[in-house]
């Protein structure tokens, strides 16, 4: 014997209930998905973990001088986020550069102009790039080195990137 003709209806608006259920609960999932997926990170964004830049020894003794020619002491950097610079002539546009763009970013820095003291004895491989004018020191805000560069033959983008971690990144 047969169920009634008036129970399976039933069935059939229960199915198609639960069938309109599923349909709506896929289609929320891929909008979801759509927007997740196409939601571009930013142009600086990495997916690997920051990692800050190796401490290169602490500033060695220098003549710092302000953007003005003004002698600076080295205690005046100290807190402070600073580029070194050894020369103003070939690497300029190279400074300029990351100047700009850590301007952009937000990255609150300082440039310093810096000679070695004559009795200032730098690591053999910074004294080649100094001698050539074309070093560049990343110190931090603790008064270490933190990146050595090539005006000439390095890449702002690397000198860009380790000072956006050393303002952003957990130092040790």
């Amino acid at each position: 014997m047969s169920a009634p003709p008036s129970s399976s209806w039933v069935f059939v608006v229960l199915g198609t209930a639960g069938l309109t259920v599923s349909v709506l609960a896929c289609a929320a999932l891929a909008a979801v998905l759509d927007f997740a997926w196409t939601e571009a990170p930013p142009a600086h964004a990495s997916w690997e973990l920051e990692v800050p830049p190796p401490v290169l020894g602490p500033l060695p003794a220098l003549t710092l001088r302000d953007e003005r020619g003004q002698p600076l002491e080295r205690g005046q950097l100290h807190g402070q986020l600073t580029l070194l610079p050894f020369t103003r002539g070939p690497g300029a546009s190279f400074l300029r550069q990351v100047q700009e763009r850590l301007e952009a970013d937000g990255v609150p820095f300082r440039v310093v102009i810096a000679t070695p003291l004559d009795a200032t004895v730098l690591h053999p491989d910074w004294q080649r790039l100094q001698d050539r004018g074309r070093l560049l020191l990343l110190v931090d805000q603790r008064l270490q080195v933190r990146g050595v560069y090539d005006l000439i033959q390095g890449s702002p983008e690397r000198v860009i990137t380790d000072a956006r971690c050393l303002r952003s990144c957990r130092l040790p």
